[in-house]
């Protein structure tokens, strides 16, 4: 069950960041479109919106190219906008049934 969950998260291709540009951070914005579709992380454990949230700003801030701005600002900023904005999104995929 486990490995059928794992490979159907790894098939999930979302549309990147959402309503903004990816810039270098578009697998990160990948990670967290499945994290949002399937409820789940990449080991196929159950994680929350908050979880799925904090994983999209940890990987944004390894993913920056320049210092500050890129490690910092901008990762917040997209933190903050999914705290506030992602919750529809969240909620779209309330049952999901990927890994079930």
């Amino acid at each position: 069950m486990i490995n059928k969950c794992i490979e159907s998260w790894k098939a999930i291709r979302g549309d990147g960041c959402t309503a903004v540009p990816d810039l270098t951070y578009g697998d990160c914005c990948q990670q967290h479109d499945r994290d949002y579709r399937t409820h789940r992380n990449e080991n196929g454990e159950r994680i929350t919106k908050a979880e799925a949230d904090k994983r999209l700003y940890d990987c944004m801030k390894r993913a920056g190219k320049t210092p500050i701005m890129g490690t910092h600002i901008i990762p917040l900023v997209y933190f903050i906008g999914v705290k506030l904005f992602g919750g529809k999104f969240w909620k779209q995929y309330e049952e999901p049934n990927v890994c079930e």
